[in-house]
């Protein structure tokens, strides 16, 4: 399985897994929004594990993550690539607070 497509991506919060955003992979970028926010960098795959690193804006009213309230920030996804689904963590680059996310592969890019 390639991973060019169409992704849901959540994270999990106080009540469970919240689906924050929809993401697309195509060759090396990484592209994800939702109402609030839009995130754009690149990943890289080795093997079954994948490493994203972008920068995420909230254009909307900014929610407090990582303990912090701020509308743009650095962040480092570090994951396991199985059977159609990434699983792993999310962390401000250099933070020491992490946050476990994981997609779920929606559709191939048309």
């Amino acid at each position: 399985m390639g991973m060019n497509g169409i992704w849901k991506v959540e994270m999990l919060g106080p009540y469970g897994w919240e689906p924050i955003a929809t993401a697309f992979l195509e060759d090396g970028q990484y592209r994800s929004a939702s109402e609030n926010h839009y995130t754009v960098g690149h990943y890289e795959v080795s093997g079954s594990r994948i490493e994203i690193s972008a920068a995420a804006v909230q254009h909307g009213k900014a929610r407090t993550v990582f303990g912090k309230k701020k509308k743009e920030m650095a962040l480092t996804f570090e994951g396991e690539i199985k059977g159609g689904k990434i699983k792993g963590h999310v962390r401000e680059k250099n933070g020491p607070h992490q946050i476990a996310f994981q997609t779920t592969r929606l559709a191939d890019l048309p």
